[in-house]
């Protein structure tokens, strides 16, 4: 087995001719809409870990006793923690969306022999399993059904 390389064995024989500049933000970079997607899209994991405590201190009261459970319970009753799942569903919504809009331009050309269906036929059976998953939890967790 061979030894390790040079750290200087890829390196240009002579240096360029024209310098490198240094990397700058662009001037326009804060106001940009992309990046005010991508900064909301990333402010959603706060969202998200957020309502994950928020679960685990529910959890944690369910298993605490009746009389826990009814105050947290009653807690979450407060606008806070409503306008708090409000802004939680916003960003379920957000991302959801978001990768549904990518997911079309992520298919390969050919799956096997068959091309894949055209983009509007793949978002819309992503949304209607979309739908069908939230209507069938609904469901469930509304008592209508099991």
């Amino acid at each position: 087995m061979a030894g390790p390389a040079h750290p200087d064995a890829m390196a240009p024989s002579k240096p360029g001719k024209t310098r490198t500049a240094p990397p700058q933000m662009p001037a326009s970079w804060w106001s940009h809409p992309r990046i005010r997607t991508y900064l909301a899209f990333d402010a959603t994991g706060i969202v998200y870990l957020l309502l994950g405590l928020v679960a685990l201190r529910v959890v944690w009261a369910l298993g605490a006793g009746p009389e826990v459970w009814d105050a947290t319970i009653a807690s979450l009753s407060n606008p806070l923690y409503i306008l708090f799942h409000v802004i939680g569903l916003v960003s379920v919504l957000f991302v959801g969306v978001r990768f549904f809009g990518f997911f079309p331009k992520a298919q390969p050309p050919r799956i096997g022999p068959a091309k894949p269906p055209p983009q509007p036929v793949i978002l819309a059976g992503l949304y209607a399993a979309w739908l069908g998953v939230t209507l069938l939890f609904a469901a469930i967790l509304g008592g209508w059904i099991f």
